[in-house]
């Protein structure tokens, strides 16, 4: 568990599932996810064994639970790619968008999980995740084919 000033990153549990399932079927969130083609709600519990899979060797992606209101409001954390490669990833519900919650709950991981080098896409419509990654010290490398998009391409060495 990690805890910032206003928020708590732990591992999904059974009971996130509703909640997280609100937020990854809104397609005002999940357009600037992998496919962009929202995740069908049967689909929410599988996901979340997947996130709780990653954990170990200096991976793991959190549950972030605001702290003044005890909601789930996302996810952020460190996975294993098939090619090798290790990624950082976030999302959140729209109502905390803005708020810098994604900068602050991905220094925390950054802090903790010590993997180097990372690598974190983003969607070229997406300003704000381009934003939040460049404040961490992503360096910009260049654009791949990921998820059958053209993305923009990270790394923190």
């Amino acid at each position: 568990m990690i805890n910032t000033e206003r928020l708590t990153l732990r591992r999904f549990t059974p009971t996130d599932e509703q909640a997280y399932a609100d937020i990854m079927t809104d397609p005002n969130v999940y357009r600037f996810l992998g496919t962009g083609q929202g995740l069908p709600r049967e689909q929410i519990g599988r996901m979340i064994d997947s996130l709780n899979s990653t954990w170990g060797h200096g991976l793991g992606v959190y549950a972030v639970i605001e702290k003044d209101s005890g909601k789930l409001i996302g996810h952020c954390g460190v996975r294993g790619l098939p090619c090798g490669r290790k990624e950082i990833l976030y999302a959140y519900c729209q109502s905390s968008w803005g708020k810098g919650y994604a900068t602050e709950a991905a220094k925390a991981v950054l802090e903790t999980h010590t993997a180097r080098p990372l690598i974190a896409v983003s969607y070229p419509e997406n300003p704000a995740s381009i934003g939040v990654l460049t404040k961490l010290g992503f360096r910009h490398i260049g654009q791949e084919q990921m998820f059958g998009k053209t993305l923009e391409s990270f790394v923190l060495d």
